[in-house]
């Protein structure tokens, strides 16, 4: 318990109380970094919510683009912009084109180069247009992706932890790397699995008095885990692809997988269902 307050503490801006920090306890917590997920998916629902209500009676043309600015928002204000730091600092490394020892040096420089800005301009365009993009398509699926895409995203970076090693000799994400093994790889494969098909089965449990065909359930866990998947083979290849250019992962490089991971997903959630329900 006390590694999962240290987790969150570190991981979001939500206020906590007071842990005396344990490092060993932090690192081998990463396994329930997906619960970290959950509870930003709640947190984006509620506000989603709120909003609705205060801007019932504008039409749902005009209230569309602020609800997805506000999901936006809301995410980048619980995370403290985190992992967006990550993707930008590892942006500006790798498209430095330098030597590996020179990546790093960049990556570590708290200024945000040409490289690091552009990706943050195509990230919040991209997000903005795949949310509105599965919003028109379906309410539902927009709905459960903002749910679960903190969820899918944070299994992304344990995925990144079990996979490779750290790319230099200390720093945060060490603690991390160091601790994270398969077997908290697969806690973490467990809690997104069923929070993931739980979300979507709960409504009809508690709302309908009628059951589901087999069929369409076995259809929906299918889609569910051939998304989830394709994302932990992305983490995989992109932590590979890393390695290979700077000898390991680092702290930025985890927040660059997590937030590019987010983007991914949306996307699958937005094109694998026309595969199965078309």
């Amino acid at each position: 318990m006390k590694g999962f307050l240290l987790l969150l503490s570190f991981m979001t801006r939500i206020p906590m109380p007071k842990t005396d920090y344990d490092e060993e306890k932090l690192g081998k917590s990463m396994k329930y970094f997906p619960v970290v997920g959950i509870i930003v998916g709640f947190i984006l629902l509620f506000f989603c919510i709120i909003f609705n209500f205060i801007l019932k009676n504008i039409s749902y043309s005009a209230v569309l683009p602020l609800m997805i600015i506000v999901v936006i928002l809301t995410d980048l204000i619980t995370t403290g912009a985190l992992h967006l730091d990550g993707l930008a600092d590892t942006f500006d490394g790798i498209f430095s084109y330098r030597s590996k020892h020179k990546m790093l040096e960049i990556m570590k420089d708290s200024r945000l180069g040409s490289n690091g800005a552009l990706a943050l301009i195509l990230y919040f365009l991209l997000k903005f247009i795949l949310l509105f993009s599965l919003t028109i398509e379906s309410r539902e699926s927009a709905l459960y992706a903002i749910m679960t895409y903190p969820v899918v995203s944070r299994f992304c970076s344990v995925v990144s932890c079990a996979s490779s090693p750290y790319a230099r000799g200390s720093g945060m994400g060490k603690t991390f790397v160091d601790n994270t093994k398969i077997c908290g790889l697969i806690v973490a494969t467990i809690i997104t699995i069923l929070y993931t098909v739980g979300i979507i089965f709960t409504p009809y449990v508690l709302f309908n008095n009628y059951s589901l065909p087999i069929e369409f359930i076995i259809k929906i866990i299918s889609i569910i885990v051939i998304i989830i998947g394709l994302l932990a083979l992305f983490a995989y290849a992109f932590s590979k692809l890393i390695e290979r250019k700077i000898g390991g992962i680092t702290g930025d490089t985890l927040g660059a997988l997590l937030e590019i991971s987010a983007l991914v997903y949306i996307f699958l959630l937005l094109v694998i269902p026309s595969f199965f329900l078309g």
